[in-house]
């Protein structure tokens, strides 16, 4: 069980890796410029593309041998998982994280045509030949150094859950607040230090994301001035005392 389970987990990665290049070469070629930050996670990599390939290769493996209906019923899952996943993460933080307007044949903006092909194309690569591949590759690595790697990997990937949702849910919480005289003190505080702490992970966030849509939009780049300018007259006090001090 723990020796499925390591492969279960590797494989996630290895595809949630794959997902996150795939995007950058995607979004550099429609933006026409390199883009390198994707999702909301600190680490290179997408769940999304991880969770989708997994469950991919669990459900759909009956249909390895017909290659339209392996097109067929990936697209259809992966969509799913697409138009849930934005859904959701709308509903948590009050943001469109991804939005297919522009594009024909969408659905709300959250999933479109295009991409569910790509998707169908993806999974007949992924059932009938990568998954294969993989496989093979891991089963050339002792089980020991597999269980290592694994648990590395893991508490990487739960930190790395832990601290962006954390990020994400302090952010959602001052920009909901901001600006308001009724808010707490409790939320304000905590809007401050979310803000001094992970001023690098709220830039990194409207970099990945450039298009985001929703409530917090405004807010965030509202956040991201003040601190600078808070940083500034930080830096301008802690420049005058060193001044008086050397005078003194």
């Amino acid at each position: 069980m723990i020796h499925y389970c390591c492969y279960l987990f590797l494989l996630f990665m290895i595809y949630s890796l794959l997902g996150y290049i795939c995007e950058i070469i995607y979004c550099t070629i429609e933006s026409k410029k390199l883009v390198i930050n994707r999702g909301f996670f600190i680490g290179p990599y997408l769940p999304i593309y991880g969770f989708s390939t997994i469950l991919m290769c669990l459900s759909l493996e009956k249909y390895k041998h017909d290659m339209v209906a392996l097109f067929v019923m990936s697209l259809m899952l992966c969509t799913i998982i697409e138009f849930l996943t934005s859904y959701v993460l709308e509903k948590i933080f009050k943001v469109r994280w991804w939005d297919y307007s522009h594009l024909s044949f969408n659905i709300n903006g959250r999933v479109c045509l295009l991409n569910s092909i790509l998707f169908g194309i993806a999974g007949v690569v992924v059932v009938d030949f990568l998954n294969p591949f993989f496989l093979f590759f891991l089963d050339l690595f002792p089980t020991t150094i597999l269980y290592v790697i694994s648990a590395i990997l893991f508490i990487i990937f739960l930190l790395d859950v832990s601290i962006s949702i954390a990020v994400l849910t302090k952010i959602k919480l001052s920009s909901m607040n901001y600006g308001k005289r009724d808010a707490s003190a409790d939320i304000i505080k905590l809007r401050n230090k979310a803000l001094e702490k992970y001023t690098f992970f709220t830039t990194r966030l409207m970099n990945a994301f450039p298009k985001v849509e929703g409530l917090n939009k405004e807010q965030f780049i509202a956040m991201k001035k003040k601190v600078n300018k808070l940083r500034a007259k930080l830096k301008d006090k802690k420049e005058k005392k060193k001044r008086r001090n050397k005078k003194n």
